[in-house]
């Protein structure tokens, strides 16, 4: 791709991504996040002198690792409408590595905040009001800011990742968008045990900088991850 090209203003296809809505999300977990606020705002209210009542939240969250954690999050469609416009990302920009990482770390990667601010927006925005309750439901910890990428494992450019932690944030997550379209794949997690590839629009949460993790090797296909690194509130 020339310069020309890579330096051109990104045109977003589907502009439905840069209006947080609704159907962003899987009706089970949007149903449940509205009728969890009341529970976890009466805690706050309480200062932490009352144990926090039980919430629709906890039914739907697993932790199949120790302090890891799924849910589901995105809905099918919106992964299927996410897909198309990454494919015009890749073409406008290409999947590249994070030249900051050392090798053995990198992953081919398309970056929303740098390459198409106004999806990074939308989705941060989701995370302020779905994923944030989710967070205080698990952690009692919440999020105001963050970074998010496309990345993918695939047999040509990177098939599986090294040992490593998310350093710069606080709470990963990580969400495949087309689960059953490669083969292999995974997230093994350092002493602690793997994780199976989640089904498509799931999200597979963590500490950052505790949890020493690797994307397992594909067999085939290319496996899409949409990755959050996210920052707690600085009080």
């Amino acid at each position: 791709m020339s310069n020309t090209a890579e330096n051109l203003i990104y045109q977003t296809k589907n502009l439905l991504l840069t209006y947080p809505a609704d159907w962003y999300i899987q009706k089970d977990t949007f149903d449940a996040v509205k009728e969890s606020i009341q529970p976890i705002v009466n805690f706050y209210e309480d200062s932490g002198t009352k144990p926090r009542q039980d919430t629709q939240l906890d039914k739907i969250i697993q932790e199949p690792l120790k302090d890891v954690y799924t849910v589901p999050f995105f809905s099918e469609k919106f992964c299927d409408i996410l897909l198309d416009e990454m494919k015009n990302l890749e073409a406008h920009f290409g999947f590249k590595p994070n030249p900051e990482e050392d090798n053995l770390r990198q992953i081919p990667e398309i970056t929303f905040q740098d390459n198409c601010p106004q999806i990074f927006q939308s989705l941060m925005q989701t995370i302020y009001t779905i994923g944030n309750p989710i967070f205080l439901n698990i952690w009692n910890r919440h999020v105001d800011d963050g970074a998010i990428q496309i990345a993918n494992y695939n047999l040509q450019d990177k098939k599986q990742g090294a040992w490593h932690h998310d350093a710069s944030a606080d709470i990963s997550m990580v969400v495949p968008l087309n689960t059953g379209k490669y083969k292999g794949g995974g997230t093994e997690f350092l002493k602690r045990g793997t994780v199976e590839p989640l089904p498509t629009g799931h999200a597979l949460i963590f500490p950052s900088f505790t949890h020493m993790h690797r994307g397992l090797a594909v067999e085939s296909g290319d496996r899409y991850l949409l990755v959050f690194w996210l920052k707690c509130l600085q009080e």
